[in-house]
């Protein structure tokens, strides 16, 4: 299954391709598209999302650099669950010929996205093409953090090749199994930070191995407001001594077979941080 956040970003790359077909390939059979289109407050179903694409590409053209329509600002989960995305963004269309009249504007757009597809498709359009801070913490999209925080996390591989999994004390993620992890220190090395997280959480000593990813996690509340901005570092680790134990911040450590981890409910982008992991092993 693909992860949610990278869905709603390869949506907006296949728009700014002008291709209604591979943007019609994101939609569920079954979508339903709201407040997007002019003169169409809902569309149902992907062959009405297909057509009125194909409207949108014909009449309009993108006024950005090389052609863009949309430039992505943010993209973020929401708190009301992992299945949904909110991607803010500046665009700018013209109508007609290249000396026609731009329109520009901001806004956002929720997805509601399962296995891969988005379900639920709604836009929210703000016409001034710039806002002052006082305007954004007005409209509830005041940052509630002060500043991105680091998080280093681990697919610790077994002898027998089963994967570390933890149950979470805390948000983001409490009660929900995923990779052991945490935030680095100050002063402290990636490499380092992985394996004391490791060790607290654990109780296992690992040899730190190579990188598998870089992506961020950012989770919005109710009114708009960053909640959570994460910058995660996964790395795969072996074990190299220590019993398993579930320790801080966790209420469980088991190992999993990587091949029945359905139980668990990882998150997509857990689920692909483990496969590219393992790849990096074979």
């Amino acid at each position: 299954m693909a992860d949610a956040l990278d869905v709603a970003r390869a949506f907006f790359v296949a728009v700014n391709a002008g291709d209604p077909d591979a943007v019609a390939e994101f939609y569920h059979p079954r979508c339903h598209v709201e407040h997007t289109f002019p003169g169409h407050d809902v569309i149902e179903g992907r062959d009405q999302a297909r057509a009125a694409w194909h409207v949108e590409f014909t009449t309009t053209t993108g006024a950005l650099p090389d052609g863009q329509r949309y430039h992505v600002t943010r993209v973020a989960g929401l708190e009301t669950g992992w299945g949904w995305a909110r991607v803010s963004w500046t665009r700018r269309t013209r109508a007609g010929a290249a000396d026609g009249h731009d329109d520009p504007a901001t806004g956002y757009s929720d997805f509601w996205i399962e296995d891969g597809l988005i379900l639920r498709h709604r836009t929210v359009v703000r016409r001034e093409a710039t806002r002052s801070p006082a305007s954004r913490a007005a409209s509830g999209d005041a940052l509630r953090v002060e500043r991105p925080r680091v998080g280093v996390g681990a697919v610790v591989v077994s002898e027998a090749g089963q994967v570390l999994l933890v149950k979470r004390q805390n948000e983001p993620l409490a009660g929900q199994w995923s990779l052991p992890g945490g935030m680095l220190e100050l002063g402290e090395t990636l490499e380092a930070g992985v394996a004391r997280e490791i060790l607290e959480e654990t109780g296992l000593h690992v040899e730190v191995g190579p990188l598998v990813e870089v992506f961020d996690r950012i989770l919005l509340d109710d009114q708009g407001g960053v909640r959570h901005h994460l910058v995660l570092v996964d790395y795969v680790c072996r074990v190299r001594g220590g019993v398993l134990l579930a320790a801080t911040d966790v209420d469980a450590a088991i190992w999993a077979d990587p091949a029945a981890l359905a139980p668990y409910r990882l998150t997509e982008k857990a689920q692909a941080v483990i496969r590219n992991a393992l790849r990096l092993l074979q």
